[in-house]
């Protein structure tokens, strides 16, 4: 049987030897709690880029409200801007949220493999971290 994790590299596994002609990896202890770590980052940086955005938007609608009253909306582009690179930003915070979960959903289930075959009597305890 191959041994096959999706979306986790060989830096986030450590190699152990070979079995059935095959290369055998199992995760190590680093590697998941590396993936959290990395996932708990990434949802802070989420949060603070949701937090951002909003308070943009609040001033921008602040703003937009006395530029109605007073008919002059010259000094709108800069907050628009602003809105639209605080967008961008946190719309890179999400995708950053869904690779950390992904890598950390891969490390899950190679670990929950590895545990499988290690009940099963496929590999010896011994060869997990």
């Amino acid at each position: 049987m191959n041994d096959v994790v999706v979306g986790a590299s060989e830096a986030q596994l450590c190699q152990t030897g070979k079995q059935y002609g095959d290369m055998t990896y199992n995760v190590c202890a680093n590697a998941l709690r590396d993936a959290y770590r990395a996932l708990d980052e990434a949802r802070r940086a989420r949060r603070e880029a949701a937090h951002t955005l909003a308070t943009i938007r609040e001033t921008l609608d602040q703003v937009l409200e006395i530029a109605y009253e007073k008919q002059t909306f010259g000094p709108l582009n800069r907050l628009f801007d602003e809105e639209e690179a605080a967008l961008a930003a946190h719309e890179q915070a999400i995708a950053m949220v869904n690779e950390a979960e992904t890598r950390l959903s891969a490390l899950s289930t190679a670990l929950s493999f590895e545990n499988e075959r290690i009940t099963a009597g496929q590999i010896s305890s011994s060869r997990m971290n």
